[in-house]
């Protein structure tokens, strides 16, 4: 699949929520200093939708989330094993851990400790 983003960025899918819910995960990316892009998603498999958001980003990585969970996933990995899923009752230290983690894949640093 083909990249329809021009400038490099990682591609957030979002399944139809509001995607203030993840602000913290939207900040750790942006502690990294990666750009990201938010666009709405019509699947209803957040996985898969997050492994298209890897496919269509031309860092290869993506995201996928709802009201209830976000996937990172990166494009050189089986659609069905996506890199870090978290959930929303997760604190805010950890979904702010796996915006950094995903904006660190893509710098090709070591991940930041998910533990909470």
């Amino acid at each position: 699949m083909e990249s329809n983003l021009s400038a490099p960025a990682i591609v957030i899918f979002t399944l139809g929520e509001d995607m203030s819910l993840w602000n913290d995960v939207l900040l750790g990316i942006e502690e990294e200093g990666i750009p990201f892009v938010v666009q709405e998603s019509h699947s209803a498999d957040i996985i898969h939708s997050a492994w298209l958001a890897a496919c269509q980003s031309p860092l290869l990585v993506g995201i996928g989330c709802n009201r209830e969970q976000l996937v990172v996933h990166y494009k050189n990995l089986p659609t069905s094993a996506p890199l870090f899923t978290l959930t929303y009752q997760q604190d805010s230290h950890a979904r702010r851990r796996i915006g950094n983690n995903a904006a660190r894949l893509v710098k090709g640093i070591p991940f930041r400790e998910c533990h909470s």
